[in-house]
């Protein structure tokens, strides 16, 4: 992805103060290229802070499912639906081609333990105004024909979407940027300037870049960086392998994944590959997603024999014909995983520290509405209701429009 930084800065002296902004934004995945569109939106001066360039880390290695089925109900679900309803009308906000596709997604059930989780799992979605749809097994397989494997039961929910997240992601930053955000890469932190109670801005390889807010949005790294005002966010890196597919014709659109998937996602365990089957084509150019695998193994983001030989194994025994096309790459990313699930706003520490961490995998799905919070937070100097009042309200407005 292309380097942003305003020319002027490529020259400023290394020593002494970078610049002056309002909200320094520690990371430049979509979660951080987000909030700093958002907040640019309202008049505010933003610099991304980003220690390699725009979109490397999970931003990078996302499948780009915007998706409602997978979501537990609650405040990982609440933020999916409040971010889908932005999706439509984002790619014109923001001037760019998405690749947003909304062509529907399932979630199968294998075996009586998924099943279980799966109904208990839909009967709260649909109380939650999900357009889920229980169905039988041959009625999944008129919607995604390459389906052969025994299984019990599924779910559909026709709102399910996908998006290119390279896309996504420049475009965030392309926007803020237009907005007069500066964008700087190459860029290491190496500590937080604090004065009483207040931040005052980020201690940078280049300089000092003033700024009243610092927004942690630095995914796997964020504990690094909370650290560094004496906060402990517990969010820790979770490795999580796919496979790519020959382009191949008339693949069926819709995505299928895996009650274990979820299961694996939500209560998987520490020492295990977890690797459950979903398949996601990606109609545009024709290739589809295999995947995946949620693993604690540090900060190794190298593929392994035995993941991808499992996720190998089971797309082949849910979709037999998919063995006959060749794989021609895998990839491995680092999703930052939080126990406690998204965490938007404070969290601890001086004030005007605050964070947008704990997606997951979850962060393309979740940057519209991510930043747009955020930038209502930070705009009303951290005195707005909440998170859950936030989503409530707009959840309001949303039902009576």
């Amino acid at each position: 992805m292309s380097n942003l930084a305003d020319p002027p800065l490529a020259a400023a002296p290394v020593h002494g103060v970078l610049l002056d902004t309002d909200v320094a934004v520690i990371g430049g995945g979509v979660i951080g290229c987000s909030i700093a569109y958002y907040l640019a939106k309202t008049g505010a001066r933003v610099a991304v802070l980003e220690r390699a360039v725009v979109g490397a880390g999970a931003s990078s290695v996302n499948s780009g499912v915007v998706s409602l089925a997978t979501k537990k109900p609650g405040l990982a679900l609440d933020l999916a639906q409040a971010s889908q309803r932005l999706y439509p009308d984002l790619g014109r906000e923001l001037g760019a081609d998405l690749e947003y596709v909304a062509d529907g997604g399932m979630v199968i059930a294998e075996t009586e333990t998924e099943a279980a989780y799966l109904e208990e799992m839909a009967a709260a979605q649909q109380a939650a105004g999900v357009p889920l749809q229980v169905l039988t097994p041959a009625e999944c397989r008129k919607l995604n024909p390459l389906l052969e494997a025994r299984f019990l039961t599924g779910v559909y929910c026709p709102t399910d979407a996908q998006a290119n997240p390279f896309k996504v992601t420049q475009a965030f930053a392309n926007a803020a940027h237009a907005h007069g955000t500066i964008v700087l890469t190459g860029i290491a932190v190496e500590g937080i300037e604090t004065s009483g109670d207040r931040v005052t801005g980020v201690r940078t390889s280049r300089g000092l870049v003033r700024a009243r807010w610092v927004v942690n949005a630095a995914g796997a790294r964020a504990s690094d960086i909370g650290n560094m005002v004496g906060v402990a966010h517990d969010i820790v890196p979770r490795r999580g392998q796919m496979i790519v597919l020959e382009a191949a014709d008339a693949m069926p659109p819709m995505r299928v994944g895996s009650a274990g998937a979820l299961l694996a996602k939500h209560k998987g365990a520490a020492g295990s590959i977890n690797a459950a089957f979903a398949y996601t084509s990606k109609p545009l150019s024709g290739t589809v997603l295999l995947g995946g695998t949620n693993e604690f193994a540090g900060f190794d983001s190298r593929n392994t024999q035995e993941a991808l030989a499992e996720i190998s194994r089971l797309a082949v025994r849910a979709m037999p014909q998919l063995g006959k096309l060749q794989a021609i790459r895998a990839w491995a990313g680092l999703r930052p995983y939080s126990a406690k699930g998204v965490i938007l706003g404070r969290a601890g520490g001086p004030h005007g520290y605050c964070v947008a961490i704990g997606h997951g995998g979850d962060g393309v799905a979740l940057s519209p509405i991510t930043g747009v919070y955020m930038a209502e937070h930070i705009s009303r100097d951290g005195q707005d209701e909440g998170l859950t009042a936030f989503l409530a309200q707009r959840h309001s407005v949303s039902a009576t429009a």
